[in-house]
């Protein structure tokens, strides 16, 4: 539970400080370039974002992703910080951060720091 505390902690961080980047390059770019993403007062996951969620994940085989918390939105699409699992026995789950829209899934990043890594399920 504390890394998950702790990773939620550092993706925040990241993610505060990304729309100060962004902001940054926008003042350089003209502004239909510019790119923000609108960060929630929390991150728990409403029953709105989960059934978006849940249709994006219909079909998807091969790994289980689960969502741990909301991260951000921009133009209708959603991250979600996910713990992820290949499905097969032993496999050793770790975090995705997943975006999706009600159309589906846009990306998966995968994050496969060894420092994050969740224990070997048993």
């Amino acid at each position: 539970m504390k890394k998950i505390l702790v990773m939620l902690t550092v993706l925040a961080l990241a993610l505060a400080a990304l729309p100060m980047t962004l902001a940054e390059e926008a003042a350089s770019q003209p502004e239909e370039n510019a790119v923000v993403w609108t960060l929630p007062e929390t991150t728990e996951i409403t029953p709105e974002q989960q059934a978006i969620f849940n249709k994006a994940m219909e079909g998807l085989v091969g790994v289980d992703y689960t969502p741990l918390a909301f991260l951000a939105e921009h133009e209708g699409v959603l991250c979600f910080l996910c713990r992820a699992q290949v499905v097969y026995p032993n496999a050793v789950p770790y975090y995705a951060l997943v975006y999706v829209t009600d159309a589906g899934v846009q990306n998966i990043w995968d994050i496969w720091l060894d420092a994050h890594a969740l224990p070997k399920a048993e």
